[in-house]
């Protein structure tokens, strides 16, 4: 088990890494926190720890200061820095220093722990099992990894222009500062995609996409390979000068590429394709275009090719309205009464057409289908809302914000409401009209409801619903919409929050006098009497 220490001046950000992973289960055991780099210092040559987790910016002694102290006594512990976005002149010193990572701490996942702890461990068991000469092992066993940190460096604007090209010839790169080309490639639903090869690791799937892509791109053209992560590969290679035909040259690799990993490892990638550019400096630019190119995907689908020239000239897309009109509102009731899937389908094509006549772009879409499916919801049983579907592990919540491609989304939003559609009328054929009533006032209480309202919801008449309510709870509709409502009450008179009249409204009775007057016949006490009684009981 190795010993982990987490430093930061933030008690909350200690607390939320801390708590973030079930260190133990990645073979890390927390064994110290401090809020300084002095702390830290004094705690870490008292415990040896193996990894220690730091801030920069820090009172008393900064997270830089702490690895050059700390380095020259604790010779194997690792160093990983946490950062802002605005501190990263700072990340590069730290690198500089020994540090093993860093963490952007807007950013910090469960998976960006669990991919650093992986990443980490592997190195100190690595030292451990073959502690002499270890720096040259290290240099032979990864220049894969060298080559993808320099070219993460060339991204991020870590690594000096002068020095690029130096940095270049001394890993040996297969590519020339000239005529380049970058090509993102993106495992298409990745987290599903891994589950196949869980039992021999990500490995192996790696490997296997590194070598169909090694195989496939032309040997006229140089390219280098650079992993970003398990679902994230970019390709750079040299075109040839002649580049009138380049565009559909690349295309075609491309198509080809994705087209025989779908075939030979049923993965499923898209492509997103830069312009030429002249030489090494400019390939952070060309990356930035194919990043581009890719995440228009989300509109297009899945196994594309994106070229950045052909999609920068289409319409740029903007933010929009979510909200839905007062008739899309009424046509979300009529066919949700109705359960009719022909008509759903035809208002969420509506909805579609509608966003893309108006250019929305990838945060408007996703809002709009999450103020659907949340109309539907006001509209359903208490029951029917807490059925989870069986065909998939995610909420339609998690679908809408986490799916990767607009298509997608629109589908799946269609197999939850055909599924609800099915859940509810099963509830309406299982429970009686009394359930169905009691189901409404808790959820609507608040409202201007009326034995009528209701029974004309459930579509029953309202005569007969008294009697069913009476027979079947032991007593009338209105008894138990007032209980329900005093008990409400109760709950907010005694969190002192709201003053008496803004209770009653809260509450469904918009008249103060009548609510006062109820309340007391019901609870013996005036609503000011109740909460000055329970507050002196505490």
């Amino acid at each position: 088990m190795y010993k982990l220490m987490i430093v930061d001046d933030e008690l909350l950000m200690r607390v939320g890494i801390r708590s973030m992973l079930n260190w133990e289960e990645f073979n890390f055991h927390v064994v110290g926190e401090a809020g300084n780099g002095r702390e830290a210092l004094e705690l870490a040559l008292d415990i040896s720890p193996d990894l220690i987790i730091t801030d920069i910016k820090m009172p008393v002694m900064d997270g830089l200061k702490l690895i050059q102290e700390a380095s020259s006594s604790l010779k194997t512990c690792k160093y990983v820095i946490l950062s802002n976005f605005d501190e990263l002149h700072y990340v590069k010193e730290a690198l500089k220093l020994g540090a093993s990572d860093y963490l952007i701490k807007s950013e910090i996942t469960e998976t960006t722990l669990i991919e650093l702890l992986t990443t980490i461990g592997q190195k100190l068991h690595s030292e451990q099992v073959n502690p002499t000469n270890t720096m040259a092992h290290q240099y032979s066993k990864s220049l894969r990894h060298l080559k993808d940190s320099f070219f993460q460096d060339v991204v991020s604007g870590f690594i000096d222009e002068g020095e690029i090209v130096a940095k270049a010839e001394e890993l040996y790169l297969r590519i020339r500062s000239d005529q380049l080309v970058v090509i993102k490639f993106f495992v298409n639903y990745y987290e599903k995609a891994k589950r196949k090869y869980v039992e021999k690791g990500e490995k192996l799937l790696r490997f296997s996409l590194l070598n169909m892509m090694e195989e496939i791109i032309p040997c006229k053209w140089e390219k280098e390979i650079f992993v970003e992560s398990s679902s994230e590969y970019w390709v750079i290679v040299n075109v040839p000068l002649e580049s009138g035909t380049v565009h559909v040259e690349l295309n075609k690799v491309c198509t080809k590429l994705i087209s025989s990993i779908k075939d030979f490892m049923n993965l499923s990638l898209s492509a997103g394709v830069s312009t030429i550019v002249p030489d090494f400096l400019s390939i952070r630019k060309a990356c930035q275009a194919a990043e581009f190119a890719l995440k228009q995907g989300f509109y297009t689908g899945s196994n594309q090719v994106l070229h950045y020239r052909d999609v920068v000239l289409t319409p740029a897309r903007k933010e929009v309205n979510g909200m839905l009109s007062p008739q899309q509102e009424r046509d979300v009731l009529k066919f949700w009464v109705s359960k009719d899937n022909q008509r759903a389908q035809d208002f969420l094509e509506g909805i579609r057409s509608d966003l893309e006549v108006l250019r929305a772009d990838e945060s408007s879409i996703r809002k709009q289908y999450i103020t659907v499916m949340e109309t539907i919801h006001s509209h359903m049983s208490r029951t029917t809302e807490r059925a989870k579907p069986s065909f998939t592990e995610k909420s339609p919540y998690e679908i809408v914000l986490k799916g990767e491609y607009w298509e997608d989304i629109h589908q799946d939003m269609l197999a939850h409401i055909a599924y609800y559609f099915q859940i509810d009328s099963q509830i309406m054929q299982e429970h009686t009209y009394a359930d169905l009533a009691i189901e409404i006032i808790d959820k609507y209480y608040a409202e201007d409801i009326s034995l009528q309202s209701v029974a004309n919801q459930i579509n029953v008449n309202p005569s007969y619903l008294s009697r069913l309510f009476k027979q079947e709870k032991g007593e009338n509709f209105v008894t138990y919409l007032t209980r329900v409502r005093i008990e409400q009450a109760k709950a907010y008179l005694l969190s002192r929050k709201l003053r008496v009249y803004e209770i009653a409204d809260k509450v469904g009775y918009h008249n103060y006098t009548y609510f006062s007057k109820i309340f007391k016949k019901t609870v013996g006490y005036t609503p000011e009497e109740y909460r000055d009684l329970q507050q002196r009981s505490m």
